[in-house]
């Protein structure tokens, strides 16, 4: 990015992830959002990229706009992931590793500030005094946070009317390959693939899944559904399925077939079917519903496909470390560069619900709790905001600039009795 521009690149189709905002009508709220991104983009070029640690001098205003009852529950679902981690694992800030009983006191820690240091100026001091911070910068310079939601959608046990989709568990010949187990000279990746003739080659793409439909043995259905909704659930990773009967299944993400993401939004504005500042998930079905004839070619043209599991007595989606997600504190990001279910801090805008031209400003601590398709990189953020309509709509417009730095405590506020870890 050439830091003297005037003006604000367009970002790149890949990164579309379901959750594009419409933009801004108002000139109003057109002049803030250039201001703001004057800002940022200033920020940014001042800053080298990718992992930045922050020093003491820098000042960064940490508010929090949230209740503090979700942050202690996010709190604790991270504690709940340290504590089924092998005491050996390593967990990486920059060049400093903590074990997993160190990132517990880590959040320990926090969360006495939380509880016990009420004075804004006071937490200030002693959270920098306490813990290192360091940002993540996007390569671009252009940092990106989106949103997504708990979609409750309807489903049968068999087909009827439109639930005529199969939402399939992982299916039995699907085989996952880390590589590291090959060799220590391979990259940390997992393969997902089957095998055809003693040979392992790669899953079945979405096209070839829907085609050989309920042909595929290996693939039970856990019900049906409408195919433009299961879409969407494979997008969000977990959700509930209301029965016929009043039963409320909640299904979560179990495997996908390890093709790349491909962007249904960056596939419809390449087919001139909508305009860039014009596609939020809202409009991507309303021209689905308009133009039925088209879905499953446009849905196809994503070779992805995820594979849930109906989850039992368990409260709230489930992100990928295997701990509920906290709505507003729960933020999806590639956790092979934010250390998972690590604390962080967001400073973005969100939508202002009911109104797609209108935002405010979102200062808030979260953690690391999820991954998604298409959220890779530094910088890239995308926030968990629960389930019913008020979320959707937030998930639907959400697409601002911001700053995401990540907060971990100091090795000597954290160490064991005589040093130890």
């Amino acid at each position: 990015m050439d830091c003297s521009a005037a003006g604000v690149p367009p970002a790149a189709e890949g990164d579309f992830s379901m959750r594009v905002a419409k933009r801004p009508q108002r000139r109003n709220r057109a002049a803030i959002v250039a201001a703001a991104l004057a800002v940022l983009l200033a920020a940014s070029c001042s800053v080298p990229r990718g992992w930045v640690p922050v020093t003491g001098g820098a000042a960064i205003p940490f508010s929090d706009d949230g209740t503090r009852d979700s942050l202690l529950a996010a709190l604790a679902q991270s504690r709940a992931y340290y504590g089924n981690l092998p005491a050996a694992y390593a967990i990486q800030y920059g060049e400093q590793s903590y074990t997993p009983q160190q990132m517990v006191r880590s959040l320990d820690l926090f969360e006495s500030l939380v509880r016990n240091v009420g004075d804004p100026d006071s937490f200030q001091k002693e959270l920098r005094r306490r813990f290192l911070v360091f940002e993540s910068v996007a390569e671009s310079g252009n940092n990106l946070f989106t949103g997504y939601y708990e979609p409750v959608i309807p489903g049968s046990d068999a087909p009827r009317g439109t639930l005529t989709t199969p939402l399939y568990s992982r299916p039995a010949d699907l085989l996952e390959i880390p590589l590291e187990l090959f060799g220590k000279d391979l990259p940390a990746r997992r393969l997902m693939g089957r095998v055809n003739s003693g040979r392992v080659v790669p899953y079945y793409s979405r096209r070839e899944i829907e085609q050989q439909g309920t042909k595929n043995a290996s693939a039970k259905a856990i019900v049906y559904v409408d195919p433009v909704d299961l879409f969407f659930l494979q997008i969000q990773g977990s959700g509930r399925v209301e029965m016929p009967d009043g039963r409320v299944l909640r299904v979560g993400y179990d495997a996908s077939n390890g093709h790349p993401y491909r962007s249904l939004g960056a596939e419809m504005i390449r087919r001139e079917m909508l305009r860039r500042e014009d596609v939020t998930l809202q409009s991507i079905r309303q021209y689905l519903a308009q133009n039925p004839e088209r879905v499953a070619p446009l849905l196809n043209s994503n070779p992805s496909y995820v594979f849930f599991r109906e989850r039992q007595g368990e409260e709230g989606p489930v992100g990928s470390l295997g701990v509920p997600l906290v709505s507003g504190r729960s933020l999806a990001a590639d956790q092979r560069l934010l250390p998972p279910a690590g604390i962080v801090y967001v400073m973005t805008t969100v939508p202002v619900v009911g109104d797609p031209a209108e935002t405010q400003p979102l200062r808030r601590f979260m953690l690391v709790q999820d991954i998604g398709g298409a959220i890779r990189g530094h910088g890239r953020g995308d926030i968990f905001w629960g389930a019913g309509a008020a979320a959707e709509w937030r998930a639907g417009y959400a697409r601002s600039p911001g700053r995401l730095f990540a907060i971990v405590a100091r090795k000597e506020f954290v160490a064991g009795p005589e040093g130890a870890p």
